[in-house]
C-alpha cells in the first residue's frame, strides 16, 4: 500500500509539473513578458503577420492573437505587411503611373506608380490602436521583397535598369510616400499620437561572408557605392518626425567579417549626420539575432560593444534561436535565459548607449519561417522550435523556455 502511495505521489507530482508548462498564454498564473522586462527596456515584442491576401497563416487579424499580443507584447513587427513588395503590391507587373509627378531633392522629376498595398498597412495600424500596441516599422529599403518593376525604366520589369539619378528620386518619392501615409493615419485616426516608434530605414545590405555590399541587390547595380544607404537615412530622417528613431538592420553580426562591413557601412552614414543639405540620421543598429543554441554568447557581446562604440543604441529586432538537429526543451530553455541575462547586462543606462528593445521573431514554433523547407534544409533536414510558445489546438502554450525568459528578470531585479 505503501509503495503504492509513492507511485501515485510521482504520477500526480508529474502531473503537475506538466500542467506548468501547459497553460495558456492568456492565463492569469502566466506573467506578461513586456510587462516583466519594462523596468529594463522600452519595448519588448513579437513579430506576427496580418494574413492579407490569404498569405500564410492569419495571426493579428484573429481575436486570440491580438489578446495574446496586447498582453505579451508592447511592440509588434509586421512579417510582410509593411515591405515594399506588398505596400507596392504590382506582384511582377507593370505597375499603373499615375498622372502626378515628384520633384525630388536632386532636382530629378519623376512620374509617380500607384501603391496598391496600403490596407494591410492601415489595418495592422487599427488593431494596434484598439490593443494599445506600438509597432516597428519594416522595412523601407531592402534588396529582397522588392518589386523589380521598381528598378526598370517605365516602371517595365522587361526593361532595363534606371540611371542612379533616376533611382535617387524613386528611392525618395518611395520613402516619403510611405512615411507621410502613416503618419497621416495616425493624425487623422490616432489624434496624432504615434503608433509606429521606429523604421527599419535599410535591411541586409551587406553581403554574407563579406565586408562588402551585397552585389547581387538591384541597389547595388544601379550605384555600385554606398549612396543609396546614405540617402535612405538622408530621406528617412527628413521626412520622418525626430521622434521616429531610424535603424540599420542586419543578420550575423556575430561574423566578424560581415560586422566589418556593417562598421564601415554605419561609418558612412554618421559622417553624413552633419550635411548642412541634406543631412542623414541613424539612431540604433538593428541586430536581427537569428542565432542558433551553438552561437557563442560572447561573440554576441561582442557585436553589441562594436556597435554601442558608434555611439549607437542597439536593439534585438528578430530574435529567433535555432534548436538544430535535436531539441530539447530544457537546453533551449537555458539558452534563451543566458542571452536575456546578457541583455539586461548590456541594457542602455543613462550613462552609455545599450540594448533598448527586443522582438521575438514569431509567436509560435507551428509557424516559425525557420520551418520553411529551405530553412530545414539549411538546418540538417530537421524541424526547429525556435520560438517562446507552441500552437495546440486552439492555445498558445508558454514553453520552458518562456519561463525561463521571465525568470532572468525577476532574478535581476532581486
Amino acid at each position: 500500500m505503501k509503495k503504492l502511495s509513492s507511485c501515485l505521489l510521482l504520477i500526480l507530482l508529474t502531473l503537475s509539473s506538466c500542467l506548468l508548462f501547459a497553460t495558456d498564454w492568456m492565463d492569469d498564473s502566466v506573467p506578461s513578458l513586456y510587462q516583466s522586462y519594462k523596468n529594463y527596456f522600452e519595448h519588448v515584442g513579437i513579430a506576427c503577420e496580418y494574413g492579407i491576401a490569404g498569405y500564410r497563416t492569419k495571426e493579428l487579424a484573429t481575436k486570440p492573437v491580438q489578446d495574446g499580443l496586447e498582453k505579451h507584447a508592447s511592440t509588434i513587427t509586421a512579417g510582410n505587411e509593411f515591405k515594399p513588395q506588398f505596400i507596392m503590391a504590382w506582384w511582377g507587373k507593370a505597375p499603373s503611373v499615375t498622372k502626378k509627378t515628384f520633384e525630388a531633392s536632386n532636382g530629378v522629376t519623376i512620374k509617380t506608380p500607384q501603391l496598391n498595398g496600403f490596407n494591410g498597412v492601415d489595418a495592422m495600424l487599427q488593431i494596434c490602436k484598439e490593443r494599445n500596441l506600438k509597432i516597428r516599422g519594416h522595412v523601407l529599403v531592402w534588396h529582397s521583397q522588392t518589386e523589380e518593376a521598381f528598378f526598370r525604366q517605365d516602371y517595365n520589369p522587361s526593361k532595363p535598369l534606371v540611371s542612379a539619378e533616376e533611382m535617387t528620386a524613386r528611392q525618395e518619392w518611395y520613402i516619403k510616400t510611405v512615411i507621410e501615409h502613416i503618419q497621416d493615419w495616425e493624425e487623422k485616426n490616432n489624434g496624432g499620437e504615434k503608433i509606429l516608434w521606429c523604421w527599419d530605414v535599410v535591411n541586409e545590405a551587406i553581403g554574407d561572408g563579406s565586408t562588402e555590399l551585397r552585389k547581387e541587390s538591384n541597389w547595388y547595380k544601379i550605384y555600385k557605392n554606398y549612396d543609396f544607404i546614405v540617402n535612405a537615412f538622408r530621406f528617412a530622417n527628413k521626412y520622418a518626425s525626430k521622434d521616429t528613431l531610424l535603424c540599420y538592420n542586419d543578420y550575423n553580426c556575430t561574423d566578424n567579417t560581415k560586422r566589418k562591413g556593417m562598421l564601415k557601412l554605419l561609418d558612412k552614414v554618421i559622417a553624413a549626420q552633419n550635411d548642412s543639405n541634406l543631412p542623414a540620421r541613424i539612431d540604433v543598429m538593428g541586430m536581427q539575432s537569428h542565432i542558433s543554441k551553438r552561437t557563442k554568447l560572447s561573440d554576441f557581446e561582442r557585436a553589441i560593444d562594436d556597435f554601442t562604440a558608434k555611439g549607437l543604441d542597439v536593439q534585438v529586432t528578430e530574435l529567433d534561436i535555432a534548436t538544430e538537429e535535436k531539441y530539447d526543451e530544457n537546453e533551449l530553455a537555458q539558452v534563451y535565459k543566458n542571452y536575456f541575462n546578457l541583455f539586461l547586462n548590456k541594457r542602455k543606462t543613462d550613462s552609455k548607449k545599450g540594448l533598448t528593445a527586443i522582438t521575438i521573431w514569431g509567436i509560435n514554433d507551428e509557424s516559425t519561417w525557420l520551418n520553411s523547407p529551405d530553412q530545414i534544409k539549411w538546418h540538417g533536414n530537421k524541424k526547429q522550435f525556435p520560438l517562446l510558445f507552441e500552437l495546440k489546438g486552439n492555445s498558445y502554450i508558454p514553453k520552458k523556455a518562456f519561463f525561463a525568459v521571465v525568470e532572468a528578470a525577476e532574478e535581476y531585479s532581486k
